[in-house]
């Protein structure tokens, strides 16, 4: 068992937030939240479309957890 956090591999992922960012309205924060608490990234427009359209295909390769009906 892992207990120290910065052995692990990767943190479970909790939530995330997009701050827009007042400064430079070209960026946009991305705040990961998990159990060690949230890390803070900045992304322009063209890797938040890029990473959406990764995401979007990943997600349609993968089975639910949700049980069938």
């Amino acid at each position: 068992m892992q207990d120290n956090p910065k052995d692990r591999l990767a943190l479970p992922l909790k939530g995330y937030q997009l701050v827009d960012n007042t400064l430079d309205p070209t960026l946009v924060g991305i705040a990961l939240e998990t159990e060690q608490g949230p890390f803070m990234f900045v992304a322009t427009r063209e890797i938040l479309e890029t990473l959406s359209k990764a995401f979007k295909a990943k997600a349609a390769s993968m089975p639910s957890q949700k049980p069938q009906a």
